[in-house]
């Protein structure tokens, strides 16, 4: 079964990913890359030229493709992947899913004035507690859940491991 993170930007999905796919000898596979390689522009370029609807469509189109597939993957989503009904449904019923958690403040020092996140503009605390609170009912619905404050990549990644050998 996939094991797929969950949770907002900034969280380290992509890093802790990586790190599972080492540990686990899984391969890794990272929603939002495989959306820029697909169209052949970052996502604020996808955001910027089609809008949020356009790249919602290929988020789902490419989330689920990475689910569909046989082979056992670690898979990455978007920050608002889970807010799609039809994508959040397929997680929940065909993976393992880990919400990894941070609070806004952990957030805003990770992600700083960086302009590839298109949802948040102007990177401020209320933008991100805005999305985090429309988002957190999703995010929970994730069978696992691992608060990441305060522990390093190699930590997050063996406490998954450890959570996913318990659920088992």
């Amino acid at each position: 079964m996939h094991i797929v993170l969950v949770g907002m930007m900034g969280v380290g999905k992509s890093t802790i990913g990586k790190e599972l796919s080492k540990s686990l000898d899984i391969p890794f596979l990272d929603i939002d890359d495989l959306i820029e390689k697909s169209e052949s522009k970052t996502i604020s370029k996808i955001f910027e030229q089609s809008g949020e609807s356009y790249f919602r469509k290929r988020e789902m189109e490419i989330t689920l493709k990475a689910l569909m597939q046989e082979n056992k993957a670690i898979i990455s989503t978007g920050g608002g992947a889970i807010m799609n009904k039809v994508i959040r449904n397929n997680i929940l019923n065909r993976s393992i899913s880990v919400w990894l958690k941070l609070d806004t403040s952990a957030i805003m020092s990770r992600i700083g004035k960086n302009n590839k996140r298109p949802l948040i503009l102007q990177n401020t605390k209320v933008e991100i507690e805005k999305i985090l609170e429309d988002r957190l009912i999703y995010y929970a619905m994730a069978q696992i859940h691992i608060e990441c404050k305060g522990k390093n990549i190699k930590n997050c990644a063996n406490e998954i491991i450890k959570e996913i050998e318990l659920n088992e």
